[in-house]
């Protein structure tokens, strides 16, 4: 009976071993192999199995320590009937209960509160998402960049009898002494914030910090502003606290000093990158949210996460390090690359707003467990941290400027946004394409992305794709878009001004300077020489210059261009269309490309 039930994978992580151990104990306690049942011989199990006998021995054995099996002189092993009587197996009530199944639905739903979710939360990308060809999803990470083997040095050290003394009588309401210390002296002073102590409490992660800050500030008639859309979670939970969410409008600088603002009493901000929408809040906005602050009396909730993961000059100072930074209090959740596991966050605020936090997350009885906060503090102490973040910036510093080369070589229209830091960006579609249908498709194409609820955008995440596979997934979401404009889209047999031929390109172009802005919302510049050599400028979200050389020539009436480095220094080839000094360019195919001005210094 209980040969069917074990079918083992070869190519599984776990061992063979463990596969045999774990199909029996699911087969005792579904029933399916019942109590006092003898089970195969190790040989004939061995047999069936294609294993070595010995691998089932020491897997029959383990079971018997367990308890599962028992073992009978010259008889073999049997399950054990205690199993049974101990409330582990139950064969009883299942018809019943599939019978009056609709009658447990109406009693339970007469009991229950109604909840409300998003559906989208309910729809969780597949198990197998890094198996897909074209993985481009967020807040997710690569397991080939984890840092694994720095892990497990540290997990030797904190077994130590020394470290146990240390860690081990934590009482249940205290944080890790050797991890604030950390915090306070390496992590923080980064960031220009200096504290002790006292003023940083340990979460099991943002959503339990988002929760405890909202029962402490919030509820009743107070209103949190924030950036809609935002994380649907941190959202919904700050909702489930009593806050009256007021959703504020920003710009390409960040969050907006508008009516909306002035009226919340507390607001939850992220200046880096925020998430979903890639905005970077600039240096003056960030000062000008202080200012307000001081005057509205508002509390800021400062979300900085990813700031370490920078590729473009330094990432912008918090606003808790800022002048008027002492009504901020600071969230920070160590990156899930480095650690998927824990997921731990610390919150940084006034001594007095700590210690009701404290008290508060006494009550829900969850904390982050000491081992975990000692292995953390292990882990920065020892350099680790440092090191893997810089390794880690590395390799995914040449997958964001893959993505972003990408987007302008085959998404030149599209309006996208791309932080400086952070691991993802964000991507506007045009009226003609429905976000869902487009995922859909992307999905059945092995191209997996997100949508973003309330706007028909998508989020491109790159901290799980490798850089080599940028480009070919990037080339297919083009080819998914442009299937679906619309065809009303302007054409060069329809467009509006007028064509240049050859003659028109060698009189007008040779000195002249295009300006314009490229698909991730860069400035760019580019000097077309008489000589038949480009200069290339743009500038980023951090105000950093950067610059590309090439050539142009005419083939014909097509006007065509080549860089050193940027469009993978490509050949390209465009008609174009002059509107006063508005110029488009179009594909040899008639599709219009991208648009610029032209003038002349």
């Amino acid at each position: 009976m209980a040969e069917p039930l074990i079918v083992l994978d070869p190519q599984a992580q776990k061992s063979l071993q463990a596969q045999i151990r774990e199909k029996v104990i699911q087969g005792i306690i579904s029933g399916s192999i019942p109590p006092g049942h003898k089970m195969p011989s190790s040989r004939r199990m061995a047999e069936q199995l294609g294993v070595a006998r010995n691998t089932v021995v020491l897997a029959y054995q383990q079971l018997v320590d367990d308890g599962f099996l028992l073992t009978r002189e010259r008889s073999g092993f049997y399950v054990n009937e205690a199993i049974q009587q101990q409330g582990l197996i139950s064969h009883t009530g299942s018809v019943e209960a599939t019978a009056g199944s609709d009658d447990d639905r109406d009693f339970w739903r007469s009991h229950c509160n109604a909840v409300s979710v998003s559906r989208r939360a309910l729809q969780p990308r597949p198990a197998n998402w890094l198996q897909y060809p074209f993985p481009f999803v967020s807040n997710e990470y690569d397991p080939r960049l984890y840092p694994g083997a720095e892990w497990r040095e540290c997990t030797r050290d904190i077994y130590s009898a020394r470290e146990v003394a240390q860690w081990a009588p934590l009482g249940a309401n205290e944080d890790d002494r050797q991890l604030l210390e950390q915090i306070c002296t390496r992590l923080l002073p980064r960031r220009g914030i200096y504290v002790e102590p006292g003023q940083i409490l340990l979460t099991s992660g943002l959503q339990q910090a988002c929760y405890l800050l909202g029962q402490l500030l919030l509820g009743g008639k107070r209103s949190l502003g924030m950036v809609l859309p935002a994380c649907a979670e941190t959202e919904e939970i700050f909702r489930r606290t009593g806050a009256r969410i007021e959703a504020l409008p920003q710009d390409g600088d960040g969050p907006l000093i508008g009516e909306e603002l002035q009226n919340s009493d507390c607001w939850f901000l992220q200046p880096n990158a925020h998430n979903p929408t890639a905005v970077t809040t600039t240096l003056e906005r960030r000062r000008a949210l202080l200012r307000a602050a001081a005057v509205r009396g508002a509390v800021i909730i400062e979300n900085d996460c990813e700031h370490e993961f920078c590729y473009h000059g330094s990432p912008l100072p918090p606003l808790k390090s800022m002048s008027g930074g002492r009504s901020v209090i600071y969230l920070y959740q160590f990156p899930k690359i480095i650690d998927p596991g824990m997921q731990l966050t610390f919150i940084v605020g006034p001594k007095p707003v700590i210690q009701r936090l404290r008290a508060l997350r006494y009550t829900l009885r969850e904390r982050m467990p000491p081992i975990n906060q000692r292995l953390l503090a292990k882990f920065v102490a020892s350099g680790h941290l440092d090191a893997a973040t810089f390794r880690i910036t590395q390799q995914l510093r040449e997958r964001w400027v893959a993505l972003g080369e990408a987007l302008l070589y085959y998404l030149p229209k599209l309006k996208v946004r791309r932080a400086s830091c952070g691991t993802a960006c964000w991507l506007q579609l045009p009226e003609a394409v429905d976000a869902d249908q487009l995922q859909q498709r992307a999905e059945q194409e092995g191209l997996l992305v997100e949508t973003v609820q309330g706007s028909n955008t998508l989020r491109i995440g790159f901290s799980s794709i490798e850089a080599e596979k940028i480009e070919a997934g990037v080339r297919l979401l083009a080819q998914l878009i442009n299937s679906e404009v619309s065809a009303t889209e302007e054409t060069l047999e329809t467009a509006t001004g007028r064509r240049l031929s050859a003659d028109d390109l060698r009189a007008e172009f040779p000195g002249a300077v295009l300006l314009g802005t490229n698909t991730l919302g860069e400035s760019y510049r580019i000097e077309l020489m008489p000589d038949g050599t480009m200069l290339g400028y743009s500038r980023n979200d951090v105000d950093v210059d950067e610059t590309d050389t090439g050539r142009w020539w005419l083939e014909g009436d097509l006007w065509v261009r080549q860089w050193r480095n940027w469009s993978y220094g490509r050949k390209a080839s465009f008609y174009v269309v002059a509107e006063e000094h508005r110029i488009k360019w179009f594909n040899s195919a008639g599709k219009l490309i991208d648009t610029a001005i032209l003038v002349h210094e």
